[in-house]
């Protein structure tokens, strides 16, 4: 079946740079660690609000890719969107008890944009049965959720807000897999969603490499901002070969587990750039880097090779490619964890992660190239 390729509007691209903002405010919950390690309640705080992030992003992006004609309302709504996700942005702490009542309200608002947008193409489906419908019925849970945590807030229930968010944001992760709808997979265009998601990871990656250049001092030269470099670019080039040149974008998927993995493959690549920030700061528990950074990696990998699901017909993921990534894995793994205290043992053995498994995928398209 041909798909008609849905073209990515230009207001798309400005409310991606709103979330440039958003994700440069996470470095501020973890770039202070403790004994050289991360204290659990930053560490939880990070990942959460990637998760915010993420979905906040996603709502959006959902109707768009769906529904959008980019008629006045859609651009009215998308503006009223980015001024809640830029305020919601500013809420992003460690104190977050202060801003309990700033991001729940900014988050409602986001959420309502969205349930206003599907309500309009159900009015006119004249029906709540079709995607539109199912939408608007899981944004309506969540919704109420973060209501629940502004009365909270309002009536001073402060110690279960925090708690009552983290119920909201995993409910509006979880629940489109239980509540599935009457849903017509035909209008997802799958190829416009895939290219939604590689822009949004671009900009982590761009973000990665912003954060990491204070390895490249002018004043001294040595190998480890290159080494560095080296690790983030290979995990770059992984990622294209599997989502964008083995996959087959023209086809019609609900995408769920496209939209899924990348939750963790933005958070993975987040989750690197802390550990490499840990070695730069030097005052660094070295077993807790080295840890954070296999346990990211391994995510990274296991993140994008769930979508081996979308390869072109005649691409597969053989026994043979799955042995040699975990063999270059765990060999990377091995001299990063036998000479833990070492740095250029902690940059080799995750550059041969890094460059092992993007050698084996970039051999897999050389075979399906030649085919």
């Amino acid at each position: 079946m041909e798909i008609t390729k849905k073209p990515v509007q230009l207001i798309e691209l400005f409310y991606d740079l709103i979330f440039v903002y958003a994700i440069s405010q996470l470095t501020g919950l973890i770039n202070e660690p403790i004994n050289g390690i991360i204290p659990q309640y930053n560490l939880f705080a990070y990942l959460i609000t990637c998760f915010v992030i993420l979905q906040a992003w996603l709502y959006f992006t959902n109707y768009v890719n769906r529904y959008g004609q980019w008629k006045w309302y859609d651009y009215v709504l998308a503006c009223v969107n980015m001024i809640a996700v830029i305020y919601m942005a500013n809420t992003i702490s460690l104190d977050w008890a202060r801003f309990y009542f700033a991001f729940d309200i900014s988050m409602l608002i986001i959420l309502l944009t969205v349930v206003v947008l599907y309500s309009i193409q159900a009015k006119k489906e004249n029906s709540l049965k079709g995607a539109a419908g199912n939408s608007i019925t899981i944004l309506a849970v969540v919704c109420s959720i973060y209501a629940i945590a502004i009365l909270s807030s309002i009536f001073n229930f402060t110690d279960y807000v925090i708690w009552i968010n983290v119920l909201a944001i995993l409910t509006g992760a979880f629940l489109p897999f239980f509540l599935r709808g009457n849903f017509n997979k035909n209008i997802i265009n799958f190829p416009h969603l895939v290219e939604r998601f590689e822009l949004l990871t671009i900009i982590t990656f761009g973000e990665a490499v912003v954060g990491l250049t204070h390895f490249f001092d002018t004043a001294s030269f040595n190998m480890v901002p290159i080494f560095v470099f080296l690790i983030v670019i290979t995990m770059f080039g992984s990622y294209v070969i599997q989502i964008h040149r083995l996959m087959q974008h023209n086809r019609v998927e609900r995408s769920l587990r496209l939209m899924f993995s990348h939750y963790f493959i933005i958070i993975s690549i987040n989750l690197v750039t802390v550990a490499l920030e840990l070695i730069h700061s030097g005052a660094v528990n070295h077993l807790f880097a080295g840890s954070l950074m296999i346990i990211s990696l391994i995510i990274f990998y296991i993140s994008i090779m769930a979508n081996k699901e979308y390869y072109r017909k005649n691409i597969k993921l053989t026994k043979k490619d799955i042995i040699q990534m975990i063999i270059v894995t765990m060999i990377g793994i091995t001299v990063i964890l036998v000479f833990i205290s070492n740095l250029y043992a902690f940059l080799i053995g995750s550059l041969i992660i890094t460059l092992g498994n993007f050698t084996v995928l970039l051999m897999k398209y050389k075979r399906c190239l030649s085919e």
